[in-house]
């Protein structure tokens, strides 16, 4: 493997695991299917596994999005290890804040992503992710509001 293609898979996996992000918070399902190979598990620990683009779906229909009014995901400390030419583990920390349905509350969620990458015919897409969640916190008396809320206009 050259250090070109190197730098150029790690660059595709980065958009990988920051399209999931933001597929998720945006609620964007094109771009959550068109990120896993149909052969994928996704593993949320407590949860259950969804296979493949149409399981990642069914995830975020089913289970996610109804959970949130909103949410945002902060991913960071991501580490690839390279595996061979066409496969990559990778490891990495997210943190979401959001407003959840139920309670009508916002919610702090700490959790590590373990996941595995593959490059077919050209193309990085997950293989497999398996989240672990560290922290599920409720946050009482505090709901995350968009900025302006709490002020009046200036001559109000």
């Amino acid at each position: 493997m050259s250090d070109l293609d190197r730098l150029a898979s790690r660059a595709a996996i980065q958009d990988l695991y920051s399209d999931k992000l933001i597929a998720v918070d945006k609620r964007q399902e094109g771009r959550l299917a068109s990120i896993w190979w149909d052969d994928a598990e996704w593993t949320i620990e407590g949860i259950g596994t969804y296979k493949g683009p149409e399981g990642a779906l069914d995830l975020a229909n089913n289970v996610l999005w109804p959970m949130f009014h909103e949410c945002i995901h902060y991913g960071t400390n991501l580490r690839l290890e390279f595996v061979s030419a066409d496969k990559v583990n990778g490891i990495g920390d997210v943190l979401l804040l959001g407003n959840l349905v139920e309670g009508n509350q916002s919610i702090l969620i700490a959790a590590v992503f373990t996941d595995e990458y593959e490059r077919r015919d050209g193309v990085w897409k997950f293989s497999k992710r398996n989240a672990c969640t560290n922290y599920f916190t409720p946050l009482a008396g505090i709901h995350f509001a968009p900025p302006g809320i709490h002020f009046a206009p200036s001559g109000a």
